[in-house]
């Protein structure tokens, strides 16, 4: 493995790292120029691997090093709890994985964790493949379609089916969860604002259409949960083992409706974006590399035949999980880590004082030229194996680390490979927009802004 030095500098003061002044963002206009993505990735440019500065008074530290990553996620991890958003977002996902603190959250990931080992997921396989192949057969070849639309309906099939023995068919139920899911990417803004709570109880269109959303999965995962109660028992899905787990450490020995809605509302939100947003862009990818494309197509011939894709295909597909893989260095789903300090440390001799943020972002580490040579080019080879030794280990980590390492990062895996492979067997893609990059909208997740239209055809050699 290639070692690479930490890259730290003092700023003026000398009290804290080097960072851009409140003063030059603002009278240089960046701070309303600039989107979180390209403000980050400058910082980085400029100021080197720990930057200081300050967002309405609060202190933030952006960590630009794997080893710091490390530190972060792993190391230190008994030091922060979740960012300032995550904290926020408990009014809309409550209590789950992706907001709880310890010892609550260690709890809640022993009592979901069997629903993702690996005998179970390789269960979920058969429902990837049936999807992938139903959710294109309503395409027009020769015509131009967002496929972007169609990878949130699919990863929301998934989701609905693997986790909650949900068939999710009908377009009400899609534009329910896509329409939460939209509302949800709006909070961002709003967590981050002074007075953050007060703003979330104005009657601002946001908040509509953020307490609409949630109002509607509320509605759909308690009547699951109430169905479920009437006739128990084990149906292989998350929701299951969560009404079935016996809570050794709780008060009552079960998981309350609210604790188990909880978990469900987070990962249906988490679990069908992030992933949807992955395929998309790979799909887009691959549509602008016709060559790769053709890889992953002869690949899956090979593979799968005529057939729908099972668990045991997935690792039979190697090009296909270089090619998602180099997909989520370029363009992670989950694109920024945030943490909160709550126990005052230091960091290479920098004090960090309790209520301080510290930020690490797999878009802007994930493309730096210290650890991948013309880091902006698209190059599945980056992942052929053993490739990833000569670099360091968290100079990768699109489903983070440590005791918050994506509980669902498995089933992504399985999902994203053999969904491509299916689509790219059936149908050659072609970008509509010929050399135009895809624009990006970094939320709470990273998302093609104004989707991913391609222009389909059905291969040939499909029935």
């Amino acid at each position: 493995m290639t070692t690479v030095a930490v890259d730290i500098r003092a700023g003026r003061s000398g009290r804290y790292p080097a960072g851009p002044s409140f003063s030059s963002r603002l009278f240089s206009g960046r701070m309303f120029r600039q989107n979180a993505i390209e403000s980050m990735s400058e910082s980085a440019r400029l100021y080197g691997d720990l930057v200081h500065y300050t967002i309405f008074g609060r202190h933030i530290y952006q960590l630009n090093h794997p080893e710091l990553v490390d530190d972060l996620l792993v190391k230190d991890a008994n030091k922060h709890h979740r960012g300032i958003v995550m904290q926020r977002a408990k009014i809309v996902l409550g209590e789950g994985l992706l907001t709880s603190e310890e010892p609550l959250h260690m709890r809640q990931r022993r009592l979901a964790q069997p629903a993702f080992l690996r005998q179970r997921i390789a269960a979920y396989g058969k429902v990837i493949g049936k999807n992938a192949v139903e959710i294109s057969q309503g395409w027009r070849s020769g015509s131009v379609h967002d496929v972007h639309e169609d990878m949130l309906e699919l990863a929301l099939r998934i989701v609905g089916k693997c986790l909650f023995d949900l068939d999710v068919q009908s377009q009400q139920e899609v534009k329910k969860v896509s329409a939460a899911v939209d509302a949800f990417m709006g909070f961002l803004p709003l967590a981050i604002l002074p007075f953050s709570e007060q703003i979330q109880r104005l009657p601002l269109p946001a908040m509509k259409r953020i307490r609409k959303g949630q109002a509607d999965l509320d509605a759909m995962i308690y009547e699951m949960i109430a169905e479920r109660r009437r006739v128990p028992g084990d149906r292989g899905d998350l929701l299951s083992m969560l009404l079935e787990a016996v809570d050794t450490e709780g008060s009552t020995g079960r998981m309350s409706d609210q604790q188990v809605h909880d978990e469900c509302l987070t990962i249906m939100l988490a679990g069908h974006e992030t992933t949807a947003n992955a395929l998309s862009f790979a799909l887009w990818l691959m549509a602008k590399h016709p060559e790769m494309q053709t890889r992953v197509h002869d690949e899956a011939r090979e593979v799968l035949g005529d057939r729908a894709a099972t668990a045991d295909d997935y690792a039979r597909l190697p090009y296909a999980t270089q090619l998602f893989s180099e997909t989520l260095r370029l363009y992670p789903p989950v694109w920024v880590i945030a943490r909160t300090c709550v126990q005052p440390y230091e960091i290479a001799g920098y004090a960090i004082p309790k209520g301080a943020i510290l930020v690490a972002s797999q878009f802007v580490i994930q493309r730096d030229p210290r650890f991948y040579s013309d880091p902006l080019s698209f190059d599945p080879e980056r992942f052929a194996k053993d490739c990833a030794k000569s670099r360091p280990r968290f100079a990768f980590f699109p489903f983070a680390a440590g005791s918050r390492q994506c509980i669902g990062e498995g089933l992504a895996w399985m999902e994203g490979v053999l969904s491509l492979a299916t689509i790219v067997r059936d149908w050659r893609l072609t970008a509509s927009q010929a050399g135009r990059e895809i624009a990006l909208n970094p939320a709470i997740s990273l998302r093609p802004k104004f989707g991913v239209p391609l222009f389909v055809e059905r291969r040939p050699n499909v029935a």
